[in-house]
């Protein structure tokens, strides 16, 4: 990080914006939100591989998911140059995949797109947000991906990649700020668990 970014950093500006951000993201509906420096994201190849291997069906169809989404050496770099991010989660206790699944599809997204937007018209002009899932699944299931015929997105101002689309290594993260996460997939047993959880984030430079 350059000394410019160094020193901005430590703006109490930027400080009170990021717990302004925060505390936008509980009552917009998170389950818990931290601020963190960037230097506690994690990035990891193999969080990108994991779209292909097994093959998500939402690989190669839009922009926003691999092959299509920046390299994670190349990202690294972008992540590096900003300062902190909002790291957030919504909870979902109910048993339910489908309840999940809404929350990660719509609610996640929500927040994201919503603080990336409130940040950018407070003069953070580069704030970039990463939601739960894939944009492909929310606003654009049944129909090809315009984006990539050309023609520009249908919702340039909601649709937002995931974060494992883009290296990051969210189970970690979670971790290191201290949320309990659970490993689930095609056979677990959601009623077995106490919660279910998805994850954003919103880099502030």
């Amino acid at each position: 990080m350059s000394a410019a970014s160094q020193k901005s950093c430590h703006d109490l500006v930027l400080l009170e914006s990021m717990e302004k951000y925060r505390l936008r993201a509980l009552e917009l509906g998170a389950t818990d939100a931290k601020v963190i420096p960037t230097e506690q994201i994690l990035l990891d190849e193999r969080a990108r591989s994991k779209c292909v291997v097994p093959t998500c069906k939402s690989w190669g169809t839009n922009p926003h998911c691999p092959p299509y989404t920046m390299p994670v050496e190349q990202f690294r770099k972008v992540v590096d140059s900003y300062c902190y991010a909002v790291f957030f989660k919504v909870d979902v206790t109910s048993g339910s995949f489908d309840d999940f699944d809404r929350a990660n599809k719509f609610k996640v997204t929500d927040i994201t797109w919503r603080l990336e937007s409130e940040a950018f018209y407070d003069g953070y002009h580069f704030a970039m947000g990463f939601g739960g899932t894939g944009c492909k699944g929310i606003f654009c299931p049944d129909r090809e991906c315009s984006a990539l015929k050309g023609e520009g997105c249908r919702y340039p101002w909601k649709a937002r990649p995931a974060m494992h689309g883009a290296g990051f290594y969210v189970y970690g993260m979670a971790k290191s700020v201290g949320w309990e996460m659970h490993t689930v997939g095609p056979s677990t047993d959601p009623t077995a668990i106490s919660h279910l959880s998805s994850l954003g984030i919103v880099l502030v430079a």
